[in-house]
Formats: structure tokens, C-alpha cells, sequence
């Protein structure tokens, strides 16, 4: 009868023990869900509050170029004015920091202007811009062929016959490009070409080639006519630049003249970039903007949250 009683008592401790044990493991698992649900509350709200700081500086930039505009006139654009210059990254509310960037695109070789075929000097000037750069021009030819509107292969390039034949086929869009990464599926093009090229290269919402005299690179400049001398523009492009006239560059470098057709000192489109972080969160915001020439105001084409941030300030690392 003991005997009985203490294996009684010896299942119901097991029991109990393997009661605690299961509870102690709903316990932990309930605590660690928790924790995680706690985590993702916390990046998501992160996430969100970079998001919002993002599109504030978006704001913030656009209420610049509009502020340029209605202040400064709409004159002429230089890269002196306040919104080219670099902005220092700050603080916000002692939880991140944000950076601004601005790049005016009208001083980027626009690739949609090969789209109006009509235009043969385009693909010449761009065939320039690719020799300078050391690149095969025969890239010229293939991205004709990709926005044009026709099934012709113009020169080397290449219609839906060849890119069909592709392991992931696709076809031509025939059309205006609406993203420069569109150049990582052309016909002929390297890996390696890329960063070379897209440093003076974009996307605009036109096939109308416009150029600033004033904030263009020396290689869009160059480009213009084969005959300009890269080397000239270098220290041309590194001096500040403050045209009243297409006039008073053509006086400076007569080799402009050919170009006057695409030459302007004044600019419409502009590319902020925004990176904020909060806490370990962080949004990259990248818009495309356009201001209208006649009354300043700002429209924005498109945004972009997956592009790569390089910032424009390091941060020195003092040895001990």
C-alpha cells in the first residue's frame, strides 16, 4: 500500500514537472514572438519615420528650386546658385540624420533624344561622347534601336531579332526609355561600361536634347561638336560658369556654333536624392523633378526608393 502511494506521488511530480516544462516552453516561445513582434513594430516605424523625413527633404528641395526661380530668375541656371550646393549631412531630432543631394539634368546627355530619328546629329553627338569616354560606338547604334519607334537596325545595332534570341528573351520597348538602367540590357553592352557611362548620361521624359553651358560635365560639353577639346573644357567645367547666353559661350569656344540648336543656359529638370536614416532604419528617396520654365512651378515625374546613395562628404577616423 506505501508502496502504491509513493509511485502515486512519484507521477503526479512527474506530472507537474512535465507541466512546468511545457509551460516554460510556451512561455519562451510567447516571449520570443513577442520580442520579435516588438523588433518589427520597431523597423517598421523606423522604416516609416525615415520615409516621411525623406519626402520632407523631397519638399524642402522642390521649395528650392522654386524659391531659385521666383528669387533669382529665371535667367539663367549656374551651378553658384544655392541649390547645386552641397548640403552637410544633419541631424534630426537626435535620432538620424539626413543628406540632400541635387543634380541638374539638363546637364547630362539626355539618351531619349536618339528616339527622334530625325535628328541624326544626336546619335553623332553621342557617338562623340562615347569615344571620349573610350567606349565602343557602336553602344550608339544598339540604344537607337532601342527607342526608336521603328524594327529598322540602324549602323550596328540591334532590333527584336537579336535580343529574342537571348536566354531571357525580350524584345525592344521601341519607345522612350524611363529608367537609365535600361542600358544594363542593351545589345553590346559590358558591365564594366556602365559606371564609365551613366556618370554623364540620363533618362528625361523628352527626346529633346538640352544642354547647360553652365552645369553640363566636360564630357556632355565635349560631345557637342568632335572637334572641342576635351582637355580645354576640363578647366572650363572646373571654373564657375555663369553665362548670360548661349552667345557668350560661342564667343569663348567657337566650336559651339554647331550646337546652338541644343545649347541653353538655363535648366528644367532636376534629380534630388535623399538618404535618411532612423536609428538602423534607412530610406533612400531618388526623384525626378520638373520645373516649368515659364512660371516655376514644380511637378514631379517620378520616384524611386531602390537606387544606390553615395554620399558627397567622408568621415575622417581619427587614429589613436
Amino acid at each position: 500500500m506505501a508502496g502504491t502511494q509513493r509511485l502515486s506521488r512519484g507521477v503526479v511530480l512527474i506530472s507537474i514537472l512535465l507541466i512546468v516544462a511545457v509551460l516554460s516552453a510556451v512561455v519562451y516561445q510567447m516571449a520570443g514572438r513577442h520580442s520579435l513582434a516588438v523588433a518589427q513594430s520597431q523597423n517598421a516605424l523606423g522604416y516609416d519615420q525615415a520615409i516621411a523625413y525623406a519626402l520632407g527633404a523631397e519638399t524642402f528641395a522642390r521649395q528650392a528650386l522654386y524659391q531659385d526661380f521666383t528669387e533669382s530668375g529665371p535667367g539663367i541656371d549656374t551651378l553658384q546658385e544655392l541649390w547645386a550646393q552641397p548640403l552637410a549631412p544633419f541631424e534630426i531630432d537626435d535620432a538620424g540624420f539626413i543628406e540632400i543631394q541635387a543634380r541638374d539634368l539638363n546637364g547630362c546627355f539626355n539618351l531619349n533624344a536618339l528616339n527622334d530619328t530625325q535628328n541624326v546629329q544626336n546619335l553623332a553627338r553621342f557617338k562623340t561622347l562615347l569615344n571620349n569616354l573610350s567606349l565602343p560606338d557602336t553602344i550608339a547604334d544598339a540604344w537607337r534601336d532601342w527607342v526608336d519607334s521603328d524594327e529598322l537596325i540602324s549602323g550596328f545595332g540591334a532590333e527584336d531579332s537579336e535580343y529574342l534570341l537571348r536566354a531571357n528573351a525580350h524584345r525592344t520597348p521601341n519607345r522612350l526609355a524611363g529608367h537609365v538602367s535600361e542600358l544594363r540590357l542593351l545589345y553590346g553592352m559590358e558591365r564594366e561600361y556602365l559606371p564609365v557611362l551613366m556618370e554623364h548620361v540620363c533618362v528625361l521624359p523628352t527626346n529633346t536634347l538640352s544642354v547647360n553651358v553652365n552645369t553640363a560635365t566636360s564630357h556632355v560639353l565635349a560631345a557637342m561638336n568632335p572637334k572641342l577639346s576635351e582637355g580645354a573644357l576640363q578647366a572650363f567645367t572646373q571654373s564657375p560658369r555663369e553665362y548670360q547666353n548661349v552667345n557668350e559661350a560661342t564667343t569663348e569656344f567657337p566650336e559651339f556654333a554647331s550646337a546652338v540648336d541644343v545649347l541653353t543656359v538655363t535648366s528644367e529638370y532636376f534629380e534630388i536624392q535623399v538618404y535618411a536614416q532612423v536609428g538602423d532604419s534607412v530610406a533612400v528617396l531618388t526623384s525626378l523633378l520638373h520645373r516649368n520654365p515659364a512660371d516655376g512651378a514644380i511637378t514631379l515625374i517620378h520616384r524611386d526608393m531602390g537606387k544606390d546613395f553615395r554620399s558627397r562628404f567622408g568621415v575622417e577616423v581619427e587614429e589613436a
